[in-house]
């Protein structure tokens, strides 16, 4: 039997609806299907343990990531052709609303002065916060840092999708919260859905003409 009733954790979900609703990338993504899955830790107290909510967060963050990276369609652009960041939203053939972006193409575009540095105690990483807004053509394009995007100073990615690329707000309302006793410990489980969502997704690759160069050899050594 669960030592956490049913109406407290109600309560809290609540409280992490309204923190997370305004992480727009992440919460209303229009859900195609869904995988349970369960995350536990075993602790003295019979009270929430935020560490295991954020740890149910931080992986549905990394796996939706991952999976907008499987999913996109490539782009490369070389770095001596590339104008600004405007470019990109231009070439990207579906609407563009999401752009994500790592430390070197920021470092590269200047999208935004702060990356990874915290201004003050966050419940989540401040790369869940929007950074940037981007206007183009009466439209805009909200940026986010991403730490998970690998890239390298003369080839890095930066990804644009149309719509949200994950739906929170369907795995707080269908997430279950238990404690179950354990002796002189008391076991957390945490059960809820990763969705798979409708969204299109365009990776831009862009390098340098020494990486170009590179690639291109490689290919023809490799062909040989």
């Amino acid at each position: 039997m669960s030592l956490l009733k049913k109406q407290d954790f109600s309560d809290y979900k609540k409280t992490l609806e309204d923190l997370l609703q305004n992480k727009s990338f992440l919460y209303s993504g229009d859900v195609i299907s869904s995988e349970e899955r369960v995350m536990s830790i075993v602790a003295k107290h019979t009270t929430f343990s935020p560490e295991l909510m954020k740890n149910v967060f931080m992986d549905i963050y990394n796996d939706s990531i991952i999976q907008m990276s499987e999913k996109s369609d490539e782009c490369f652009v070389s770095s001596k052709e590339f104008k600004d960041i405007y470019q990109l939203i231009e070439l990207n053939q579906n609407n563009s609303n999401y752009l994500f972006y790592s430390i070197n193409s920021n470092l590269s575009l200047k999208l935004a002065s702060r990356l990874e540095e915290e201004v003050a105690p966050q419940f989540l990483p401040s790369y869940f916060n929007e950074r940037i807004k981007l206007m183009s053509h009466n439209s805009s394009v909200s940026a986010y840092f991403c730490p998970i995007i690998k890239d390298s100073i003369d080839e890095y990615e930066i990804f644009i999708t149309d719509n949200p690329i994950q739906s929170l707000v369907w795995s707080l309302q269908n997430m279950t919260y238990d404690i179950v006793s354990e002796g002189d410990m008391n076991k957390h489980i945490v059960k809820y859905r990763f969705y798979n969502c409708d969204y299109k997704s365009t990776k831009f690759i862009i390098r340098s003409i020494n990486k170009i160069r590179d690639k291109k050899l490689n290919n023809l050594l490799n062909d040989n």
